[in-house]
């Protein structure tokens, strides 16, 4: 069916009531540039209406058969549409309401259907519990991080989002535009993606029970996204876990663990904070799934107990346009890189990011350029979290020290060495040609493995 949005844009809607009396409802949105399920044998839907709940999806505004532009999560729109969907729900007869006009609803998804959920948490006190999937805090530190284009995902992204009869909001397709060179944007749009996501104004505003499901290998939004949302929220004394899958906008190259433990808990996290039930085992507030395929869990992130542990090393980088030897699809080693042995800590874990200090010398054909660090595992030969850090550097033969932390992981401490590279396949093509010298200090977050878990 269709709804009327506060501006007059046509949403469309589709609901699937669970059998029987009146249930609590999920709102589950769609990944970027895609449509509401429409499916009721789709396992998502049809995992929540087996458990008891109605299931609300939606085609975003921009996508689908909806009306208006997509402007990418916003609160003053799509935020907006949410809110009038749920003002919509309430009226209907298969919804379990707390009061008139208030229906008792959550909310589930993953990318785009994450992003939506920390916004319509944060403006409407309706909202009961939320599980955001794969989300962001920061579309500028996600896009763009240490000033840097991650070009590979913005081209895909622009892809999608202009995919059929997508619309994209007219600052949307000016930063496409940019992704095609590699530049960054300006002041002002660079002001307008920090206004889409839950960081600044909104974070501080979501109030409700909230599981934090983030990829360990996921490139868009790494495991960092999430963990700047947990904080946030648990600063306020709200109810939040998080938890860490082998997943998300990325290919996981390592045992993924028990199928359906996310499921489960996302289940589990509803039966609590939805229908209520004071004995639903929702697990330890984090756990995450390391890269033997173990499910772990602790109280809280960071773990207890973890102490730091660095390792240090230097070498000579040349680098050109032609250096592509960085993170691809497969997230093998690169073939050209500077080398750093990991922490000497056998039976231990690395559980968190790592913190890169590097002092260098550099010259080449450019001001400046980027390198990228990227923490590999020697014996499996993989890239951990196939996550590549983008580290800027001034190319002008001074001394220089850079510091930046790495992409977050789970595995096992003794398996690590750091390579620092001269291109990454996530990022926009090497463009300077040029040699480094460096000096690198690496310090991991090394503690005892978590207890395992099981679904």
């Amino acid at each position: 069916m269709t709804i009327t949005s506060f501006d007059g844009t046509p949403i469309v809607v589709n609901l699937f009531p669970a059998t029987g009396r009146r249930a609590p409802s999920v709102l589950v949105g769609p990944g970027w540039g895609s449509p509401g399920e429409t499916n009721p044998a789709s396992p998502t839907v049809a995992g929540l209406t087996g458990a008891g709940y109605n299931v609300v999806t939606w085609d975003p505004r921009g996508f689908g058969r909806s009306g208006g532009s997509a402007s990418v999560d916003y609160y003053r729109y799509e935020g907006r549409d949410m809110q009038v969907l749920i003002s919509w729900l309430a009226k209907q007869p298969e919804a379990q309401l707390d009061r008139p006009g208030d229906p008792r609803v959550g909310m589930a998804g993953g990318s785009y259907g994450g992003g939506i959920q920390f916004v319509t948490a944060a403006l409407d006190r309706r909202v009961d519990a939320i599980v955001p999937t794969i989300a962001w805090n920061s579309l500028v530190d996600s896009l763009y991080p240490n000033r840097t284009s991650k070009t590979g995902w913005g081209n895909l992204l622009c892809a999608a989002g202009s995919a059929g009869t997508n619309r994209l909001a007219p600052e949307v397709q000016r930063t496409c535009a940019l992704g095609l060179t590699g530049s960054l944007p300006d002041a002002s749009l660079e002001a307008w993606w920090r206004d889409h996501g839950p960081a600044g104004r909104l974070i501080g505003r979501v109030r409700v029970p909230t599981m934090i499901v983030q990829g360990t290998v996921d490139t868009l939004f790494p495991l960092r996204e999430g963990i700047a949302n947990y904080n946030a929220i648990r600063t306020s004394g709200t109810p939040v876990k998080m938890v860490w899958f082998c997943g998300g906008h990325g290919v996981c190259n390592t045992p993924s663990g028990a199928a359906g433990h996310v499921e489960a808990l996302t289940v589990a996290w509803f039966d609590r904070y939805l229908k209520r039930v004071r004995s639903a085992k929702t697990g330890p507030g984090f756990e995450y799934v390391d890269e033997s395929g173990v499910w772990r869990g602790a109280p809280s992130y960071p773990l207890r107990g973890a102490r730091s542990v660095s390792s240090s090393g230097s070498g000579t980088l040349a680098f050109s346009p032609a250096d592509t030897s960085g993170t691809d699809i497969a997230a093998a080693p690169a073939v050209n890189a500077v080398r750093i042995a990991g922490p000497a800590a056998t039976g231990r874990q690395v559980v968190g990011s790592p913190a890169l200090s590097l002092t260098y010398r550099a010259t080449g054909d450019a001001p400046r350029t980027s390198l990228y660090a990227q923490v590999v595992d020697t014996g499996r030969k993989l890239v951990a979290g196939n996550f590549a850090t983008a580290v800027p550097i001034a190319l002008d033969g001074r001394t220089h020290t850079v510091s930046v932390p790495l992409g977050a992981l789970a595995w096992d401490a003794g398996a690590l060495t750091l390579e620092i590279t001269g291109g990454s396949r996530l990022y926009f093509p090497q463009r300077a040609t040029g040699t480094v010298t460096l000096r690198a200090r690496v310090t991991y977050l090394v503690t005892v493995p978590a207890h395992s878990v099981s679904s």
